[in-house]
Formats: C-alpha cells, sequence, structure tokens
C-alpha cells in the first residue's frame, strides 16, 4: 500500500540572536602595552560556536518534539536599516541606539546569508519574518527556535534554548500574550503599556476577562484612550500571515485576535 511522504519539517531560526550570541562569546581583549587594547574575533571561531549550537538545538528541539524525519532550516533576520514600529513610536528601541554589535556580527551575518537558507524583509524584524512564516507558508508544520518571550504571541511550537523547553502556544494563548504584552509594556523594546499596570495585575485583569475591552478599559482609567492602546499593541504584535503585502506592513487591529 502506498504510503505519501512525510512533509518536513521547517525549523525558524531567530538568527539575529544566534548569530549575536556566537560572536559576542568569541569577543577577545588584548592587551598591547603602552595602554593600548584591542577587542577582537577569531571569524572562523565564532562561526564553529554557531554551528555547533545550532546543530545541538536543533536536535534537541526534534527530539522534545518525537520528530523523526526530513528537516529544513531557515534563518531569519532582521532589517539593519529600517524598522517600521520605529514610525509608530519613535521612541521603539531607542534605548538601543548607540549600543554596538560583537566584533564580526556583520560578517557572520552575511556567511549566514550566503550560504545556508534565510529571509529577510524590509522593514522587518527576524520576529516579523518567523511569524509570516510559521503562520503562512509552514503553518503546522514548524519549530521557533528563540530564546524572545514575544515568540509566545505566535500560535506554534517554539524551542527555547535557554531553559531547554517545546510549548506549543495556541491561538487563545497567543492572544492573551499579545493582550498581556500590552499592558505591561517591554523595557528592552522601550514601549511603555499601561501606566502603573504591572505583571500580577495584568494577569489578575485578563485571567478574569482575556478580551481586548478590558485592556481597553485599564487605559481609560489611565486616563488614555483606546487610540493609546491601539498604538501600544501594534508595536508589541508580531506580524503574521496577511500582515504584509507588497512590502507593505498591514497594521495590528482588535479583529485579529478572533482569527
Amino acid at each position: 500500500m502506498y504510503k505519501p511522504m512525510k512533509k518536513p519539517i521547517t525549523i525558524l531560526v531567530d538568527a539575529d540572536m544566534a548569530v549575536y550570541r556566537a560572536c559576542s562569546s568569541c569577543e577577545c581583549e588584548i592587551d598591547w602595552g603602552n595602554d593600548i587594547w584591542t577587542l577582537h574575533v577569531d571569524f572562523n571561531e565564532a562561526l564553529a560556536h554557531l554551528q555547533d549550537h545550532m546543530d545541538d538545538w536543533i536536535q534537541r528541539a526534534l527530539e522534545l518534539d518525537q520528530y523523526s524525519g526530513n528537516v529544513n532550516v531557515v534563518y531569519a533576520f532582521s532589517d539593519d536599516d529600517n524598522n517600521f514600529r520605529k514610525k509608530l513610536l519613535p521612541t521603539y528601541k531607542l534605548n538601543r541606539v548607540g549600543k554596538r554589535k560583537p566584533v564580526a556580527y556583520h560578517a557572520l551575518k552575511q556567511w549566514v546569508r550566503d550560504n545556508w537558507v534565510s529571509e529577510q524583509l524590509d522593514t522587518l524584524e527576524a520576529d516579523d519574518v518567523i511569524g509570516l512564516l510559521a503562520t503562512g507558508k509552514y503553518k503546522g508544520n514548524n519549530i521557533i527556535i528563540s530564546a524572545d518571550k514575544d515568540m509566545q504571541t505566535i500560535p506554534t511550537k517554539i524551542y527555547n534554548f535557554l531553559t531547554d523547553t517545546l510549548v506549543e502556544v495556541t491561538q487563545e494563548e497567543a492572544n492573551y500574550k499579545l493582550l498581556y504584552q500590552t499592558l505591561v509594556g517591554d523595557t528592552a523594546d522601550n514601549y511603555t503599556g499601561c501606566p502603573k499596570i504591572g505583571k500580577v495585575r495584568a494577569e489578575r485583569i485578563l485571567d478574569d476577562s482575556p478580551t481586548w475591552e478590558a485592556v481597553v478599559d485599564c487605559f481609560k482609567k489611565a486616563n488614555l484612550t483606546e487610540d493609546d492602546a491601539l498604538l501600544q499593541a501594534r508595536v508589541a504584535h508580531i506580524l503574521q500571515d496577511g500582515d504584509y503585502e507588497k512590502g507593505k506592513v498591514k497594521l495590528w487591529t482588535p479583529r485579529n485576535l478572533h482569527s
């Protein structure tokens, strides 16, 4: 009896994070004397570090998923020059201005783009590229590899290499996480959320009513508007299938929660 071939699973890698960690872990200071110091990276060492870790992380993700079969891997990168969120909220990631990438980051990124399958889209972050692929082209048959908590707003499987855990996020859980991020904000990405709403209070509010209306009510109690809440949600939202067409971003609306 003929058995159809199993469709290969696709591993979607947060390559910004993977390349950054590989290069930063290989940075080396040298004291040349006479108060002269330099910082360098052996490119081949950084490349080996990246390759070894990717092999380990991919193998571990597949083990936890109990998957055996063909595997495709796609490395997602951010647009280094433009970010659509900064046009929505000029302070977005403003706290990172002036912070350098580790030595050899751009060289290793280019090596990955030249030698492995990768995706980068204009004005988007790596998170968005992954979100689009996970809910579109590779929907239902992918695993994200990332340690970024924001990935939990994407309904798919996620392997966190820092905690060595694999979770499967449902659409309901992804919606909840987006509403949560809208309320609490993100200091790492420099958006504020709703004033005086911390993690515990946000969870209490959403556990009682995991709705957009509950989020808006919090903003109104803080003398803000639904538009203020919408701006925070649009900054927090990772793009998903249908949100990016012909190089243009389709901004999030509360209707997306019901998809």
